[in-house]
């Protein structure tokens, strides 16, 4: 069969309107043949489902395509299709790709076009494709590439194609499928159930979230492999002491909640040299000081956590053993980028657990921390695989050991934190520091970024949606919007541009401490955000239940209690309901 004869097999069939759907699977094998086929989908009332089952895929596979009917549509016509991180893009290219795999962090996608809307759920295998949504000669095709690399598949492939119509016919309506998905088959619970009975959670759903990075070695550093003795110096910007000084200011400044977040605490601070913690970092005050500034936020009704990680390891740290570290399938010990700490080795998701994150995190409980403890990486990457024969990992079985670890600090502490908004652990993550590390960028295939994660988890997962709406308050007018646009818990973070290498991925501008006059300063931008926040907390609980453009460069989100907010990035005044919204401002409408 021809490129050409499925593309016109795939405009025909939904005209045809036929009450089933085929899909075209593409096979290609790792000795370079490639085989295409058409296989049937399942219908069940409006769900189409394609299924291989996993025995009956053939050996020597290195990657399948699976692409149906209706995941198609031609340059021009009306629609969008739409990537889990919340781009869309409209069918106004001839020619492009735009590819996903590691920052997806739901395993759905969707396509609206003049013959079908669907949002497809992957059910099986869904940690081992990368989507494609690609123009060829004027033709938009959108389909999951499962990569087995000639492994043999250890699970299923399956996908839901959930067809919509009518008002559920929208991005919106996709987003709300799969939370319903969710929440029927209880893979996460609802804020307002959660926070019944947990007053950790409870204040942090009406707070801002405050991280402090306090000490750090050169990042990045100048020794890879490092040893006591070559260790670089640590450079210290906020002691305990000083931690307490923020506090104070924060009191007379009147902000009275807060949820503090203390990063780099640790021995030789943030990416020093985990996965060793202990003893706490001396040149900040040690164990003492800490443990005097954790019962002093708490008596000035702060909330406390800290920062940990137990997915990185250095050789330096003094629990090094190559053992617990993830094998490639050669067997060679999987690494990661050089960080402050020296090369970065990636920790085996039930190593971690068993070795480290148990103990670990009842000692840091110790100290006195309560809170949505954050513990670094976990949700900001894919599950990761391990082949070392004494602890083997799939994917599926590696993302149930991260869920352990984040169970773990739910147990401990009152709650749960992570970098990123993955959500293969969506039950044990209360607060995604962003939901999504793929910032907004120009790209010919994307349109715009849209709330499609909040969509979903807002009102069930606490979130800030990107890294640069961090210290949004220093930051420009569009980046201020969309923050409240996508419904974030604002974070602020003093010293969140360190690196010496000019890679200020949160920003170049910053928030500091060291002196009295940047106190006052940073403490007043915080300041700003906390009044905002004050007004828009209690929606942190209610689902958004719609996001959808009202006008060119008007944007309207409604939560689930009714609540509307307009944002206006026009340079001119838009009226909305008898409203006028200024430029570049939002408007609250109940």
């Amino acid at each position: 069969m021809t490129r050409t004869t499925i593309f016109i097999a795939l405009f025909l069939a939904p005209v045809l309107n036929l009450l089933s759907y085929n899909a075209i699977v593409t096979c290609y094998f790792t000795d370079g043949r490639k085989e295409i086929k058409e296989m049937p989908l399942q219908q069940n009332g409006s769900v189409h489902t394609f299924l291989w089952k996993m025995n009956d895929i053939p050996a020597g596979i290195k990657w399948i395509e699976v692409l149906p009917e209706f995941a198609t549509a031609k340059t021009g016509e009306d629609g969008y299709f739409i990537m889990p991180n919340g781009e869309l893009g409209t069918f106004h290219e001839k020619n492009g790709k735009r590819t996903g795999r590691n920052y997806m962090p739901m395993p759905i996608f969707g396509m609206k076009n003049p013959r079908a809307t669907f949002v497809a759920i992957v059910t099986g295998l869904p940690y081992e494709y990368k989507l494609l949504t690609l123009a060829r000669s004027g033709v938009y095709t959108m389909f999951p590439r499962f990569e087995l690399m000639g492994r043999p598949a250890y699970d299923d492939i399956a996908i839901q194609y959930h067809m919509l119509t009518g008002d559920q016919a929208d991005y919106s309506g996709m987003a709300r499928v799969y939370r319903k998905y969710q929440l029927d088959r209880k893979a996460c619970i609802p804020l307002k159930k959660r926070m019944k009975d947990n007053p950790e959670l409870t204040y942090a759903s009406k707070c801002m979230s405050i991280r402090i990075r306090q000490g750090w070695k050169p990042m990045p550093t100048p020794v890879e492999q490092q040893t006591r003795q070559n260790e670089p110096p640590m450079k210290v910007a906020v002691t305990f002491d000083r931690v307490g000084d923020i506090l104070d200011e924060f009191k007379r400044q009147g902000i009275d909640r807060a949820e503090l977040c203390l990063v780099g605490w640790n021995q030789k601070g943030h990416d020093g040299r985990f996965p060793q913690l202990f003893p706490v970092e001396e040149q900040l005050g040690g164990e003492k000081d800490l443990r005097k500034l954790i019962k002093k936020a708490q008596k000035m009704g702060f909330q406390i956590v800290c920062h940990n990680n137990s997915y990185d390891a250095y050789q330096i740290a003094d629990t090094w053993d190559g053992e617990y570290i993830i094998k490639k399938p050669d067997g060679s010990l999987s690494t990661h980028a050089v960080y402050s700490g020296g090369r970065m080795y990636n920790i085996c998701p039930q190593r971690a657990f068993e070795r480290f994150a148990q103990k670990e995190l009842r000692d840091i409980a110790d100290l006195g921390f309560r809170g949505l403890h954050y513990n670094d990486v976990l949700t900001v990457v894919q599950p990761r695989a391990c082949y070392d024969p004494r602890h083997p990992l799939n994917r599926n079985q590696s993302a149930v050991w991260v869920g352990k670890i984040m169970a773990e600090a739910q147990k401990d502490f009152g709650g749960s934190a992570s970098e990123g908004g993955h959500d293969f652990c969506c039950g044990n993550l209360d607060y995604a520091l962003y939901a999504s590390i793929i910032t907004p960028k120009e790209h010919p295939m994307v349109d715009r970024f849209v709330p499609f994660w909040q969509l979903v988890y807002h009102g069930i997962i606490l979130s800030n949606p990107f890294p640069p709406t961090c210290n949004y308050t220093i930051k420009d007018k569009k980046t201020q919007l969309m923050l409240n646009e996508f419904g974030g818990r604002p974070f602020f973070y003093f010293y969140s541009n360190y690196r010496d290498n000019g890679h200020a991925w949160m920003g170049k501008e910053d928030i500091t401490c060291e002196n009295k006059k940047a106190l006052r300063a940073s403490v007043a931008k915080i300041k700003e955000g906390y009044d905002e926040f004050n007004t828009l907390a209690y929606l942190q609980t209610e689902f958004m239940d719609r996001h959808e453009p009202v006008a060119k460069d008007v944007y309207r989100t409604v939560y689930s209690n009714g609540a509307e907010m307009i944002f206006n990035y026009r340079s001119e005044p838009f009226v909305y309901k008898g409203k006028t919204i200024q430029p570049m401002k939002y408007i609250l409408v109940h």
